[in-house]
C-alpha cells in the first residue's frame, strides 16, 4: 500500500518551515506497518524544456509505504499519527492533497 502527501505550507516556500514540517513528520516512519517514509521538496530539476504536467508549486512531499492495506488503516487509528498529525503537522499546513494506490496482486 503506497500512500502520498503532498503538502502546501502556510508559509509557502519557506526553508525553515519546511525543514521543521519534514523533522516533526521523521517519527511516523517508525511506527507499526511503516516499509519506507521519505519526506523532501521539489527536486528542481533541470528539463530541456518545459512541461505542463510538472508541479513544484508544493512545499513537502511525503512518500510512505505501508505492509498492506491493513497495515495503513491501522497507521491512521494510532495514537502517536494522530497526536502528530493533529497537534504538530495540521497546524503547518494550508492545504494538502494525498494519492493512495495498491499494487495489483501477483500471479
Amino acid at each position: 500500500m503506497h500512500h502520498v502527501a503532498v503538502v502546501w505550507l502556510k508559509q509557502p516556500g519557506d526553508p525553515q518551515a519546511r525543514q521543521r514540517y519534514i523533522e516533526a513528520s521523521r517519527p511516523l516512519a517508525r511506527l507499526p506497518g511503516v516499509v519506507a517514509y521519505d519526506a523532501g521538496t521539489p527536486a528542481a530539476v533541470r528539463r530541456g524544456r518545459a512541461n505542463a504536467a510538472l508541479d513544484e508549486s508544493y512545499d513537502v512531499a511525503v512518500s510512505a509505504v505501508f505492509e498492506s492495506r491493513q497495515a495503513y488503516q491501522q497507521f491512521l487509528q494510532d495514537p502517536e499519527y494522530l497526536r502528530v498529525a493533529q497537534q504538530v503537522l495540521r497546524p503547518l499546513v494550508e492545504k494538502y492533497k494525498l494519492y493512495e494506490f495498491a499494487e495489483p496482486d501477483r500471479p
